[in-house]
């Protein structure tokens, strides 16, 4: 493929080399978690989606529209997701008393289970931060204040650029020691 102007050629248009790497880093992340992930039942959108809802407690109720807002996508989309994991027993909803047009929605005990599992399996263990950490500080992996720059500089720019496209998403996983 030839170069164009600090982009790539990409069937008959350019796209800007940055782009593509953010959409391929996308894609190894998703490639790392997978596996861990397929083998309870989950996929990164529903860690994301039951991580949300942990995060409200485990007998606190969230409104659709909230996960929405924190997810930062549709309300077809959070729709469907819900939908999903109502079906394979991981979440109920209904509608909310006051405004029927809201739906509540809670983790049921194997939602907040698996959840839980799927934390310990993949944050607590160490297992991302040793992935981000080895993607970040290379051959300095091991080294924790090197690795510590080295996210911050990669989460600044991530910022940026999520502010810049209007990122509305509010999920917010803790990465830095202080969080």
């Amino acid at each position: 493929m030839e170069s164009v102007a600090r982009g790539v050629l990409f069937r008959g248009t350019t796209m800007h080399a940055i782009f593509f790497g953010l959409k391929r880093a996308f894609h190894g992340t998703l490639r790392v978690s997978r596996h861990a992930l397929g083998t309870m039942g989950l996929t990164a959108a529903r860690f994301d989606l039951l991580y949300a809802l942990y995060e409200a407690g485990k007998w606190k109720s969230t409104l659709q529209s909230k996960l929405r807002k924190e997810l930062g996508v549709s309300a077809q989309v959070v729709s469907r997701m819900v939908a999903s994991l109502e079906a394979l027993g991981l979440v109920t909803r209904e509608r909310a008393h006051r405004d029927r047009r809201q739906r509540i929605v809670r983790l049921t005990t194997e939602g907040w289970a698996r959840i839980r599992m799927a934390i310990r399996r993949m944050i607590r263990s160490g297992q991302v931060k040793l992935a981000v950490d080895v993607a970040l500080g290379r051959d300095r992996w091991f080294d924790e204040g090197d690795v510590l720059v080295a996210t911050d500089v990669f989460e600044s720019g991530l910022r940026a650029v999520r502010h810049c496209y209007r990122d509305t998403a509010t999920l917010y996983y803790p990465w830095h020691p202080d969080d």
